[in-house]
């Protein structure tokens, strides 16, 4: 009850407060004319908070507004902790300053304690220390982005902050017109809290470092004392399977094995990789958003420069991840629908999907318990990620491990998947159509949620950018490819004729491939300041990577009937074999590292050369640290999976390989048509044991 009443109370006195007088900014000593002058200028006019609250009341929590009226107020009368609060506040950017466009981060620690501390300091009330980053609007033509430190009430989120600042309520604005392009927060989280939650995170860490150090010896003892049968009968019984499964020395063996059965395609090992590599690049650059760079003018002028493509649409890799993972589930489930006749039963689809969930929730998992201290979006909607629904809960405090948005289109594309192919092998005609229908679909859903989401003006990334609807285009393509393969049975005709179709065919896929890559940049650096951005463009925006897709898509079918020449030679090279491996893990951890290695700086200098070091020292560190966890947590709980989890129907028995991928590492496909005249009918058969032990 009196909670309600003292939010009544604040909200009429937030009604009934007068407009704030020019007098009283005449009367402010020295710090109080800072805050005027930073957040207005000199002789604009004074803030009328009753309107200001009407128009923001659907954005703003009444007492985040509140805060932030009582910190501008308080600031006029003196208050002890006002002051300390905009003293420990970056002031806007000068025009002598402009040049270096600094983010003037202050004194973070003096905020939250300085301000905290204050024996003035109200009831509820506590500080945290925020980066502020502008960018100009879009029709200045002069420099780009300008940033300042900020000291801001802990009752506001992000989102609240970011709306505060623009209408000056906050204490800083820049004199020229602006919009924030990124805002993040520090904050003081409660003891008790943290340390619980540092304890879980201890916790985990500890019981699979045991289980590891317990697994690894119980193996060195059994094959350094023990015969070789006395040691068949131990790892044969439950207890040694369950510890061999945590032995580090075999499961070390399995990621770095590079066997491979006959008959398989090692190109979607590179594919993999190199898309992996060019996302862990293009976020050793996006990061810098969130850090402070000393000559951001140069950064900022990288983007009309040639090669920028490189970075400009390294999102793209991730539409090869989901056309990859399409691409192999179809083919194993239509060979396995062949195999039995086209039965799929309720129970073959229950598990269809414990299976993948298994695979791929255990390092997940355990990647989360790690970061429960530290991530906001951890302590709050863990319970999204383990639902594969997080991709609908990203932004303010929301985000937990935020690469891992891809995992949840991939799972919940995953989920539908088996109707699509259903269809598609019972009845031909109409599961084609449905497919093609639902990629000119996800056109449409892509163009319409960024019609109605503010967000992604004017750069085109907002909340749409996660959402399935519109990102299931690729993956259909997928879908649509395997069943090509499965309906030709990857072979194509070895004429004259077909030799020229698959000419025009890669000319056709390179074409497509530069479209989608390199067209915009170019765009871009060809016309005037500040450059024509296609990708504002819905209508674009909606079918580039379907477009992009389709040539992945090519070079997948071309590799696959045998006309993938050099290109094919470069992607099977063995070596990528372990990293493919290691892929999926390493995607999860790798915006992880970047941010711990760009904090350790207090500023950083932009250059091209040194962010292509920076970005082989993190792709190395990355793989390396991924190796750890997958030999830890990913690889055992796998084989701990195939003890605990009933098989799937025509599942071979266990052949040893190891499974500690995002997806089949191989698939078996029939010979080159090359291959194919030299060959007997019956060396053309194919092993598909391999790759259906690993779906």
């Amino acid at each position: 009850m009196a909670a309600n009443v003292a939010v009544i109370l604040i909200f009429l006195s937030l009604i009934c407060y007068p407009k704030t007088t020019q007098a009283t900014y005449m009367a402010m000593q020295a710090t109080n004319q800072t805050f005027v002058e930073s957040s207005y200028g000199p002789g604009n006019i004074p803030i009328n908070w009753t309107a200001s609250w009407e128009r923001l009341e659907d954005a703003v929590s009444l007492l985040c507004f509140h805060h932030a009226y009582a910190l501008h107020n308080y600031t006029a009368s003196s208050k002890t902790y006002a002051g300390h609060t905009m003293n420990n506040t970056g002031r806007a950017d000068t025009p002598a300053r402009s040049e270096k466009k600094t983010v003037d981060k202050n004194k973070p620690l003096e905020c939250r304690v300085a301000a905290d501390s204050a024996q003035d300091l109200p009831p509820a009330f506590q500080a945290m220390h925020c980066t502020v980053s502008w960018t100009e609007k879009p029709q200045l033509s002069t420099s780009s982005d300008a940033g300042q430190g900020l000291c801001a009430p802990m009752s506001c989120i992000e989102r609240e902050v970011a709306l505060l600042v623009e209408t000056g309520l906050l204490g800083i604005k820049p004199k020229t017109p602006r919009d924030v392009d990124f805002i993040d927060c520090e904050r003081n989280e409660d003891d008790a809290s943290s340390g619980a939650l540092g304890i879980i995170s201890t916790i985990a860490g500890l019981s699979v470092l045991v289980l590891v150090l317990v697994g690894t010896m119980y193996e060195f003892i059994i094959t350094v004392y023990y015969t070789e049968e006395r040691k068949r009968s131990l790892t044969a019984s439950k207890c040694g399977r369950f510890l061999m499964c945590f032995s580090a020395y075999s499961n070390t063996k399995k990621v770095f094995d590079t066997r491979q059965s006959p008959g398989q395609l090692p190109a979607l090992h590179g594919l993999r990789v190199l898309s992996c590599l060019w996302i862990i690049y293009g976020h050793v650059d996006f990061f810098t958003m969130f850090f402070n760079l000393t000559n951001r003018s140069e950064y900022d002028g990288r983007r009309r420069e040639w090669w920028y493509f490189v970075l400009d649409c390294n999102n793209m890799a991730v539409d090869t991840f989901l056309v990859l993972s399409a691409f192999l589930v179809t083919h194993w489930l239509l060979n396995q629908l062949k195999k039995n006749n086209g039965e799929f039963t309720w129970k073959d689809l229950g598990r269809h999907y414990l299976h993948r969930y298994w695979r791929l929730t255990p390092v997940y998992l355990y990647l989360v318990l790690l970061m429960l201290p530290s991530e906001k979006g951890c302590q709050t909607y863990w319970w999204a990620n383990l639902l594969y629904i997080n991709n609908y809960f990203t932004g303010d405090e929301r985000s937990c491990v935020g690469v891992a948005w891809y995992l949840a289109v991939d799972m919940q594309m995953f989920i539908i998947a088996p109707g699509l192919i259903l269809v598609m092998y019972k009845k031909p005609k109409l599961g084609v159509t449905i497919n093609v229908l639902l990629v000119v679909l996800s056109w449409v859903f892509y163009g319409g949620l960024r019609q109605l989401d503010p967000i992604a003006e004017p750069k085109g990334v907002g909340n749409s950018y996660f959402w399935t609807p519109g990102r299931m285009g690729p993956y259909i393509m997928g879908i649509l490819l395997a069943y090509l393969l499965f309906r030709t049975n990857s072979k194509v005709s070895n004429t004259r004729a077909t030799k020229v179709r698959m000419l025009v065919g890669w000319a056709f896929g390179i074409t497509l491939g530069l479209v989608t890559t390199v067209m915009p940049t170019m765009l871009r650096a060809m016309t005037p300041w500040p450059g024509f951005e296609i990708r504002a463009n819905i209508g674009w925006s909606a079918v580039e990577r379907s477009i992009f897709a389709a040539s992945v898509c090519w070079i997948i079918y071309a590799c696959c009937v045998g006309y993938g020449g050099i290109v094919s030679e470069f992607l099977s090279w063995k070596a990528w074999l372990p990293l493919s491996r290691l892929s999926y893990v390493t995607y999860l951890i790798h915006s992880m590292h970047i941010s711990v290695f760009y904090g350790i700086f207090e500023s950083l200098i932009y250059n091209g050369l040194a962010w292509v070091v920076i970005f082989a020292g993190l792709s190395v560190w990355s793989f390396c640290s991924a190796c750890m966890y997958s030999v830890a947590v990913e690889v055992p709980f796998s084989e701990l999976g195939k003890m605990i989890i009933p098989q799937r129907r025509g599942r071979q028995p266990e052949n040893g390989k190891a499974t500690g991928a995002e997806e089949p590492e191989t698939l078996p496909l029939q010979a080159t048509p090359r291959e194919e005249l030299s060959q007997k009918p019956e060396d053309q058969k194919t092993d598909k044991t391999h790759v259906e032990n690993n779906v």
